[in-house]
């Protein structure tokens, strides 16, 4: 069975964050896509289940389990169809586990997706209490969770952190600056606990219209994620509930060595994320489980 590893959110190949792609993996049982999956060891690996000009089906798999939508995979999905010219319009729908995702590719071989979605309320019923424990679990002191929006040129009161979804939930945590994003060092099982197994998606403002990331996942066997697109919708989704529409760039990965430029667009009852994505290598699975 072909396979396509390409990097996602990469303006140049070995950056942004790595995807497998099976474009014929409609005979394959969800069991031996998840050996599969975990054999890959990379955030998620996806199987095309179907597809015609202006659609597709698949499956996403993190090396533990199966999810119902991620970024990268919409997109670095979508891009391998459209290049195997198993995609023949520039607009289509993914069909996940959390129904339909619309894709566009632009000519600039830009790939972005469009969800719905909800912000929660901020935590803040015992808003103490839930900075020190989240703190402590990404190794942080109490007074580095929040963010003052006036770091994103808005003046609105202080983002805490919330709980967003668009596709899938996230766990959006704002942290004061760059130095305290770098700091971050999770506690795995603390912050699964903390986080009801969510993660953390932690954020910080570097600029105007400029944001810096990173990801958290150890429940889905994912330490540190490159880049994070269903996060970074989720962050959109919660930015423009309490701030209004933005256009913005969210970088992640950097940590790493694996630099991710996230593009993030969001207005009241949408958010767009894009990318794009590059080709590393083609391979063959010569022994299916």
């Amino acid at each position: 069975m072909d396979f396509v590893q390409v990097d996602v959110f990469a303006d140049t190949p070995y950056s942004g964050n790595p995807l497998a792609v099976f474009p014929d993996a409609a005979d394959l049982t969800r069991g031996q896509m998840q050996a599969i999956a975990a054999e890959m060891n990379l955030s998620e690996t996806t199987f095309v289940t179907g597809y015609d000009g202006e659609s597709y089906e698949m499956r996403i798999f993190t090396p533990r389990e199966e999810l119902p939508f991620a970024g990268h995979p919409t997109l670095g999905t979508a891009w391998v169809l459209r290049r195997m010219e198993r995609l023949t319009s520039s607009e289509v729908t993914q069909r996940t586990g959390a129904g339909a995702t619309a894709v566009t590719i632009s000519d600039g071989d830009l790939v972005r997706f469009r969800r719905t979605g909800r912000a929660s309320e901020d935590l803040k019923a015992t808003r103490g209490d839930i900075d020190s424990a989240i703190a402590r679990a990404l190794g942080l002191e109490p007074s580095d969770i929040g963010l003052e929006p006036r770091e994103l040129g808005r003046s609105v009161a202080r983002l805490n952190p919330a709980r967003s979804e668009a596709g899938i939930m996230h766990f959006l945590v704002p942290v004061r600056d760059r130095a305290t994003l770098g700091r971050c060092a999770p506690n795995a099982a603390l912050l699964t606990e903390v986080t009801e197994g969510l993660g953390a998606y932690c954020y910080t403002a570097t600029a105007a219209g400029a944001l810096q990331a990173r990801g958290f996942f150890p429940s889905f066997g994912i330490d540190e994620d490159p880049g994070t697109g269903s996060a970074a919708a989720c962050l959109g989704i919660l930015l423009s509930d309490r701030l209004g529409a933005l256009d913005v760039v969210v970088t992640q990965g950097i940590e790493m060595g694996r630099p991710c430029k996230i593009h993030l667009e969001a207005d009241a009852d949408w958010v767009e994320v894009g990318g794009h994505c590059q080709l590393v290598f083609e391979g063959r699975l010569v022994s299916v489980p």
